[in-house]
């Protein structure tokens, strides 16, 4: 391995199997600081939403079949490729997500660099990862050479660390850094209309817990007949949720936003809520992105008790907080919400300063960067 302090000014390889996918738009803002280091995105197949990575982009191969080879196999072809403007070696590998370090492993190897390797929620908690099957999947075959080789595993949130000790990752590998947004535009709290909805945001999938959100919609409604519910973003389980909302005036599914449409229904909504919960699969949150873009926006947030969310939203302090699928709790949180008035921006108020110290994408753009040249002890 190279020394850390000559990697300097090097070429940093970003590596995901895809990029940029819409709902992975948090990938970018982990480089917005560097100085030292150059991001080079690395992947499969590049679209969707690559247009918005505003660094040099090389694929791993410009052939399906050569694509094959890669993933499965671990050829890189020519190496030569993946070497800066001088001809030298990349300081390091920044992979994401779990799959992400097993396919980029063999390349940092060949290039003889440091891999890191960020896990996200799902990549550490799906049981499919976990499953015992006949051949094993990519991950599962390089998961032992991953724990050798890899310098680091940066986990998005306390949770994330804890199921990967769990699994019997290296503990001393185990670092948590968490994923900063932007907090240029950071809103003033100001107290919200009383009749403005409750809002949810998230791709339609069973995590999501929004089938609970509606459940807690139906009790909350008995006793405040004029609240409402908007519902933004698509999925697998939007046909099953719009089946349970039937006959819900109060309810409306908005489908997928823009980001400037986003911004418009955080200025009017009364708080946000955030249901999430373990699957059937397994498959957890991380540290959900929308938990930090609502208090970005000074809304408050109410939440449940699931992955890394208590680890920003302390309930009482800097927000609610309920058990997971218990539609009832989450009734009454909303319900406390509504009766808290001015106190509920207090809460956001303090949950902002939380936002200041462990969320700014500069800071911890900054201190992502010193991980990966070494400068961040590491310990379990």
């Amino acid at each position: 391995m190279p020394d850390a302090e000559l990697v300097a000014r090097r070429d940093c390889l970003v590596f995901r199997d895809k990029l940029l996918l819409p709902s992975e738009g948090f990938i970018p803002n982990h480089y917005t600081g560097f100085d030292q280091l150059r991001p080079v995105y690395v992947a499969n197949r590049f679209g969707w939403q690559n247009d918005r990575l505003d660094a040099l982009q090389k694929p791993t191969a410009t052939s399906a079949f050569g694509r094959v080879l890669f993933k499965q196999f671990g050829l890189c072809g020519d190496l030569a490729q993946f070497l800066d403007e001088g001809g030298g070696t990349p300081a390091v590998m920044h992979a994401h997500f779990g799959r992400g370090g097993a396919l980029g492993l063999p390349l940092a190897k060949a290039l003889g660099i440091p891999l890191f390797v960020t896990f996200h929620g799902g990549d550490a908690t799906k049981l499919t990862h976990q499953r015992k099957r006949l051949v094993g999947s990519i991950y599962q075959r390089r998961l032992a050479m991953m724990h050798a080789y890899a310098s680091g595993y940066l986990c998005v949130s306390d949770f994330v660390a804890r199921r990967l000790r769990q699994q019997g990752f290296p503990a001393h590998k185990l670092i948590t850094h968490y994923i900063g947004i932007p907090l240029d535009q950071l809103a003033h709290p100001t107290r919200r209309a009383e009749d403005a909805p409750f809002l949810f945001v998230g791709r339609l999938v069973e995590k999501k817990g929004a089938d609970n959100l509606l459940s807690a919609m139906r009790m909350l409604a008995a006793t405040s007949p004029g609240v409402r519910l908007d519902i933004a973003g698509t999925g697998p389980e939007e046909s099953r949720l719009r089946a349970i909302a039937s006959g819900m005036d109060n309810v409306r599914f908005l489908g997928w936003q823009t980001p400037e449409q986003l911004s418009r229904h955080l200025a009017t909504c009364n708080a946000m809520v955030v249901p999430s919960q373990e699957a059937a699969n397994g498959d957890c949150e991380g540290l959900p992105t929308v938990v930090l873009e609502a208090l970005r926006a000074g809304v408050p947030v109410i939440a449940s008790n699931h992955a890394g969310i208590p680890e920003i939203i302390e309930h009482g302090k800097t927000g609610l907080i309920v058990p997971e699928r218990d539609p009832a709790a989450l009734a009454e949180a909303m319900r406390q919400h509504l009766d808290m008035g001015d106190q509920a921006m207090e809460l956001v108020t303090k949950a902002q300063q939380r936002l200041r110290e462990d969320f700014d994408a500069a800071r911890q753009s900054r201190r992502l960067q010193d991980i990966l040249l070494g400068r961040v002890a590491i310990a379990g």
